[in-house]
């Protein structure tokens, strides 16, 4: 658990890095948080390849494990876009996110059962992958709605904060909300799809109604039906911003309680 404790202090230090920048509109800190943010990804890889050798499969058999790799992807996705977008803001918003996931994935504990279950099908394979890039695709669109709802109502109010110089346009900040939307509701219908194959020929009648398959599924219909609405001109802008941030924080409590109820879902 080093290098899990180690990653936590680095996200916990590269968020402060971000909220400095914020605050005093500094390059400085800023720099300090990306480079601390690809620290903490090194660490988090560090630890799942090492868990991949101790269990000689893919290390995606626990809650500990979607954890890490959720609060890995976070970052990385963050990064990119900010690199690719020159959207700083993207960073900082993403970094408490990830530093929230990993240390839920430190307080779960790591597994020590290297004979824990895990669907080793391509198939099965596939499905898992699928729906945890689909929950981080969501995570982007939590973060790009909640800065569309802070520089709005900043916008409003006319007054100009020190962040809104690190912000993206009002506009952008939408259009990466319901684009983000969009892309998790493909990628999590892909995952529900595989997920469904694999159960049909590996799982007993009854997997329909386990807890994880009903949450998973109202996950998809309440996402769903946010990227269709975003497209109505009276539900663009906050609305939409709204219905994706709580669509996300909903869906991220349900999903989390009902892994615990599964039948033959740990993650």
């Amino acid at each position: 658990m080093l290098l899990i404790h180690a990653a936590i202090a680095t996200l916990a230090v590269a968020a402060g890095f971000g909220f400095l920048a914020v605050r005093r509109q500094s390059g400085g800190p800023l720099q300090g948080a990306r480079i601390l943010a690809g620290v903490a990804a090194l660490l988090l890889i560090a630890v799942l390849v090492r868990r991949g050798m101790e269990l000689d499969k893919a290390p995606l058999v626990s809650r500990f494990d979607t954890h890490l790799l959720v609060s890995l992807l976070l970052v990385a996705a963050a990064l990119g876009l900010d690199l690719l977008r020159s959207m700083p803001i993207l960073t900082i918003g993403a970094l408490p996110l990830a530093l929230a996931s990993l240390i839920l994935a430190a307080a779960t504990g790591e597994p020590q059962d290297p004979a824990a279950p895990f669907a080793s099908t391509p198939i099965a394979g596939v499905h898992a992958v699928l729906i945890l890039l689909s929950y981080v695709a969501f995570a982007v669109a939590f973060v790009t709605a909640l800065l569309y709802l802070i520089e709005q109502r900043q916008l409003k109010a006319h007054v100009t904060p020190a962040s809104l110089g690190l912000m993206p346009s009002l506009e952008t900040s939408y259009r990466m909300t319901r684009r983000s939307v969009v892309a998790g509701v493909i990628l999590l219908s892909g995952g529900i799809l595989c997920g469904y194959l694999y159960a049909r020929e590996k799982l007993t009648p009854g997997w329909r109604l386990d807890p994880k398959i009903i949450v998973t599924s109202a996950v998809w219909l309440g996402f769903l039906v946010v990227a269709v609405l975003g497209a109505v001109p009276s539900f663009k802008g906050r609305r939409t911003a709204v219905a994706s941030a709580l669509c996300f924080v909903i869906s991220m409590a349900a999903s989390w309680i009902s892994s615990f109820w599964s039948g033959f879902h740990r993650y």
